[in-house]
């Protein structure tokens, strides 16, 4: 019986020893298997993906260098747009949610949309890496948050990528990969433990070239691709598709952004709207305003970002003419004044920055429309004109204003040149005689000058009249008007008048003979402006001729002024 008993606990022994070899080597193959797996932890304790800011582009589902194309009936939340391309096609049949004024074909918010996630794109790829996975396909795994590099340079999506949150509401996942992001299909990346899809755009996707997004997968985060996005059949991105240099193509697809998925945009889970309120037509270098109202979201504050952008840029994607900053107070900002340019259609366009709570918003450009308008610019010059009559002896003298501009009005540049007459003749001899009226549209202005090169006047019962190079010049802006006149040598009969610069309405008389001098007259009414007559010649005195003369006129006027 003892032999018996023996044998028994002898052979209990051996199992127990036997039972704790397999446990040894079970645990040594757990390490090594843990050890081998495709995430090699030279890791920090506790990773955090940094979340690429995307600026403007936050309300963008889809931006693209080239071309954005779609097939079918697409959904899309969120704006779309194309810069520095103009292509856009498939809207109809696709759907963009809100209408043609969230499409934007390399107007200013597109061309600001692609460079904020080309900036975003820049520092993704910059963020070093938590984790470094030896695998190409990421069907299977589930994933803590993160940046996540890949000894692949192409990284598959086959089946189910699990995103577990660990309970953080704020966790966030960067997936760094250096060529291209190809989904196989009814593939899907799901989310669990306190992360919800797309919450404050918490997943990117960097893309060293392209991303093809099977058909019917499910798809949730940003990407960021350095050249093009595919989307096939019945896929479905929750998260913008941001194509850097390339296109973004669509067939029966539905795509929002992270803020039209439920998730936050600038910051927050707040979507507001803008209203804008732009000042009325002025003339040209007066003062334009803008004042935008921001409702909605989750009590939005932060700063309103103005841009105005001059005639001929319809699509608001050039420099703009005059930026201006200003802060929300009551739901309100104003960008104060600005002093605009020339004439023509300028257009304002608001942007609420956003702030923690709330996404930013843009208005449309066209919706903001300023109309300035040009001065009238009007102005006339004529070289000399004589009246002169007398009944005995019989003095019937009449010489028309020669040459004359005529009355010129006009809002934009001009020059008029009358030919200049080479001789008049009779009892009024006169040699080459120029007047002209030039314009400038912006800054405006007006000017106009009149010229004899010399001229003798023999009236029955003055004396004669000689003069030599008299030149008068009108010029107005809106600051107001100036003129000048030179002779270079004026008689009545033998007295020496005037020398070559003469004051403002100088007087004279000699032997009956009234001469004003340089005279300036102010020209009142809508279009203000300045009457220079270098000569002004009367006679008023019984027996003599009565005589009125003008030699070198010029006129200049301007009107709607600021």
């Amino acid at each position: 019986m003892r032999l018996i008993r023996r044998r028994i606990a002898q052979a209990f022994a051996r199992a127990e020893h036997h039972r704790r070899s397999v446990a040894k080597r079970t645990l040594a193959a757990l390490a090594t298997a843990f050890l081998l797996s495709p995430i090699l932890l030279a890791l920090p304790a506790e990773a955090a993906a940094v979340t690429p800011s995307l600026g403007s582009a936050v309300n963008f589902a889809a931006v693209a260098a080239t071309t954005i194309t779609n097939t079918g009936p697409t959904v899309v939340t969120g704006d779309i747009g194309v810069s520095p391309g103009t292509a856009i096609t498939g809207f109809p049949p696709g759907t963009v949610v809100g209408g043609p004024t969230h499409i934007h074909s390399n107007d200013g918010p597109a061309a600001s949309a692609h460079a904020d996630a080309h900036t975003a794109f820049v520092q993704a790829s910059g963020e070093p890496c938590d984790f470094t996975l030896s695998i190409a396909d990421l069907g299977g795994q589930t994933l803590p948050p993160g940046v996540y590099c890949f000894t692949s340079t192409s990284v598959g999506l086959t089946g189910t990528l699990t995103l577990d949150a660990g309970g953080s509401s704020t966790a966030a996942w960067l997936f760094k990969i250096g060529s291209t992001l190809i989904s196989a299909s009814n593939s899907a990346v799901v989310l669990i433990n306190g992360a919800p899809p797309c919450n404050n755009n918490n997943i990117t996707w960097e893309v060293g070239s392209s991303a093809t997004l099977g058909t019917a997968t499910s798809f949730v985060g940003n990407i960021l691709a350095s050249a093009s996005i595919t989307l096939n059949t019945s896929a479905r991105s929750t998260g913008g598709l941001y194509a850097d240099t390339g296109a973004v193509t669509m067939d029966t697809n539905t795509v929002s952004t992270c803020a039209g998925a439920g998730g936050g945009g600038g910051g927050g889970n707040g979507r507001p709207t803008i209203a804008t309120t732009p000042s009325g037509s002025v003339p040209a270098g007066g003062t334009v305003s803008d004042s935008a109202t921001v409702s909605g979201g989750a009590s939005p504050s932060g700063i309103v970002t103005f841009k105005l952008y001059g005639p001929g840029d319809t699509t608001c994607s050039g420099t703009p003419f005059a930026t201006k900053v200003g802060t929300l107070s009551g739901g309100s900002a104003s960008s104060g004044p600005v002093t605009v340019g020339a004439a023509g259609t300028y257009n304002w366009t608001a942007t609420y920055n956003g702030d923690a709570n709330n996404a930013p918003v843009t208005s449309s450009c066209g919706s903001e429309q300023v109309v300035v308008t040009g001065q009238t610019l009007t102005g006339r010059a004529f070289g000399l004109s004589a009246r002169a009559t007398l009944d005995v002896p019989h003095v019937d003298i009449t010489v028309p204003p020669t040459p004359d501009t005529g009355f010129i009005s006009t809002t934009s540049s001009s020059s008029t040149t009358t030919p200049c007459v080479a001789t008049l003749s009779g009892p009024v001899t006169a040699h080459v005689l120029c007047a002209n009226v030039t314009t400038v549209a912006f800054p405006g202005k007006s000017t106009a000058s009149a010229s004899v090169a010399d001229a003798t006047i023999s009236i029955p019962t003055l004396p004669t009249i000689t003069l030599q190079v008299v030149k008068s010049t009108s010029t107005t802006t809106c600051a107001g008007s100036t003129g000048t006149t030179t002779i270079a040598n004026l008689k009545v009969g033998n007295t020496v008048v005037a020398t070559t610069n003469v004051s403002p309405n100088t007087h004279v008389t000699v032997d009956g003979v009234s001469l004003v001098l340089n005279e300036q007259i102010p020209v009142g009414g809508p279009d203000r402006g300045l009457t220079v007559n270098a000569i002004h010649l009367t006679v008023n005195v019984p027996g003599l001729a009565q005589t009125n003369i003008i030699v070198a006129s010029s006129e200049s006027d301007i009107g709607n002024c600021p």
